[in-house]
């Protein structure tokens, strides 16, 4: 996760209201912003993990209702990599070295509740995911924390050999430390691929998601990877870029190189979703939404789309804090099939709430980010 402060300049993007209930010829796409929050020891629990289970068994449920297709994470599954951290000495404790599996087996058994269900998804890591994010190197720590390495816990829980994906027919392939996937769903009868990549995914990786891609020729493409745009208050749609930070020294490569190495040259990626991005909480309430459409090569438009809630920690008392960091806030995306529209919407199971519903600023801004639509991309509609 990476915290911004607002930015100051007007996007260009015209977003549109959302309009009356969905017609009957209709699927849905959820997005699963960072859970991190819900699965951190070091925050309250069980009240984190109970968030985590209430988000996956909505969706579990809502798989007939809202004819769910397909099910993304954007990383950030937990808080603090491979198990390993340290609690820093407060005036009534002295430091403390944490082992953090049980940050892991709350996130496997939430996920668990989905997996059962039968929909379709996949998992990206973020940069909390990585084995050494929260190492230390003095006093016989494991090592250093920078540049971020590793993926052996991610890909033991949520690898390709795990009991979530392992034999599933939908699941296609990973790339060989199991940070990256890809995945294959059906939408009104209709083929997609989705790429779940890892954070600032390197030039072999990208090597790999376009082998993947010209296996599938023809078919509409989503990629989830955990970092890609910064969130604003005021229209600005900049890329985000912790690469330099998080991955210095490494050949991993920033969201605006892949979008010119990889992104804009692939005619039929429409859409890329991401997480990790959110500006400090006021008073429980923080904004981690943007959305940015640029052009590829084919001039085709490609929808990219951020939703972190992780700095929102209003309950259902309506109290900050009251509720760990995140909020059980959900990311919905109905393609309406009839219309050629896709409605984006935002719900927390937790709350029983739809933010930005009848103008309400629920992140602290209008609602454009909360509730809008978008036209079809050519890509779903030039297809054979």
């Amino acid at each position: 996760m990476k915290t911004f402060k607002m930015l100051s300049v007007i996007g260009a993007a015209a977003l549109l209201s959302a309009t009356g209930p969905a017609l009957a010829q209709t699927f849905t796409v959820a997005v699963v912003p960072d859970t991190q929050n819900y699965s951190d020891i070091a925050l309250p629990q069980p009240r984190g993990a109970e968030t985590f289970a209430r988000e996956m068994q909505y969706l579990a449920d809502q798989k007939g209702p809202k004819n769910l297709a397909f099910v993304t994470f954007v990383g950030d599954i937990i808080q603090h990599g491979d198990g390993q951290f340290r609690l820093p000495a407060t005036d009534t404790a002295p430091a403390r070295d944490m082992d953090t599996r049980a940050e892991w087996d709350i996130a496997n058994r939430a996920v668990s509740i989905l997996s059962r269900s039968g929909v379709a998804f996949g998992m990206v890591p973020g940069n909390h995911d990585y084995d050494n994010y929260s190492w230390w190197a003095e006093d016989g720590g494991p090592g250093a924390a920078r540049p971020l390495a590793g993926g052996r816990a991610f890909s033991f829980y949520f690898g390709p050999t795990s009991r979530h994906f392992a034999g599933k027919s939908w699941y296609g392939g990973a790339t060989e430390n199991g940070l990256n996937s890809f995945q294959t769903f059906q939408g009104d009868g209709k083929p997609f691929l989705h790429l779940s990549l890892e954070m600032d995914p390197p030039p072999a990786v990208l090597d790999w998601a376009q082998g993947v891609i010209d296996a599938h020729p023809n078919v509409p493409v989503i990629i989830s990877t955990h970092e890609w745009l910064a969130p604003s208050k005021t229209g600005a749609t900049d890329r985000a870029n912790g690469t330099a930070s998080l991955f210095a020294g490494t050949d991993h490569l920033s969201p605006d190189q892949i979008w010119d190495r990889f992104v804009r040259k692939n005619p039929m990626i429409f859409m890329v979703l991401s997480g990790h991005a959110y500006t400090p909480a006021v008073e429980g309430v923080s904004l981690g939404e943007n959305l940015r459409i640029d052009h590829n090569d084919a001039g085709f438009p490609v929808y990219q789309v951020l939703q972190d809630f992780q700095g929102n920690t209003v309950g259902p008392d309506g109290q900050a804090g009251s509720a760990n960091g995140g909020g059980g806030w959900l990311r919905f995306m109905e393609f309406d099939v009839e219309r050629r529209k896709i409605r984006f919407y935002t719900y927390s199971p937790l709350l029983d709430r739809y933010a930005g519903r009848d103008g309400e600023a629920t992140f602290g801004v209008a609602a454009s980010y909360s509730e809008f639509e978008l036209d079809f991309p050519e890509q779903l509609l030039t297809r054979h």
